[in-house]
């Protein structure tokens, strides 16, 4: 009897150790139910990666989009600021077998000789620096027009000085 006792006691134990054992536990509740109604959901949201060469174009592209070279009063001089453009523009040439037109203007002041030959110096002088960076001169037309094409039509110092100016463009 005591063996019988002992047997059906192990017995239950081991029934209710299978059954322990083949419980699930309930699954987890939803995000949305677990955040109580009057808390904002907050997303994180990540930009695409652009690789360093990707980005090193965008930035060329941006660069080469400004077509203007601008000059100071009385100067056929290229500005440094500027030299990176011009560059661009050469190497995009290059590769792509274009051809440009270099068109020099003047603001207002000045005879229409002297402004002529002016916007004349200014191109020739953007023309010189496409050529070092290798753009062939071949590629290259220079035109003047003096202050016949102003940018701006005002008589203002920031309307002249948008007028003093190369402008680049294909053919």
């Amino acid at each position: 009897m005591l063996i019988e006792k002992m047997a059906k006691k192990l017995l239950v134990a081991i029934c209710v150790i299978g059954l322990a054992a083949c419980t699930t536990t309930p699954d987890a509740p939803a995000p949305e139910e677990q955040m109580p109604a009057d808390q904002p959901v907050v997303e994180t949201v990540t930009e695409p990666m652009i690789s360093e060469e990707e980005q090193m174009r965008m930035e060329s592209e941006q660069k080469r989009s400004a077509r203007t070279i601008y000059f100071e009063f009385d100067e056929s001089t290229v500005q440094q600021q500027y030299l990176e453009v011009i560059e661009l523009h050469a190497k995009f040439l290059m590769e792509n077998g274009g051809t440009v037109t270099l068109e020099g203007h003047a603001d207002e002041r000045g005879t229409q000789a002297y402004n002529l030959a002016l916007g004349e110096y200014r191109a020739k002088s953007v023309a010189q620096y496409m050529m070092n960076f290798g753009l062939a001169s071949s590629q290259i037309e220079v035109v003047t027009y003096g202050e016949e094409r102003p940018a701006d039509a005002g008589h203002t110092d920031g309307s002249w000085a948008k007028n003093r100016r190369v402008e680049i463009t294909y053919r």
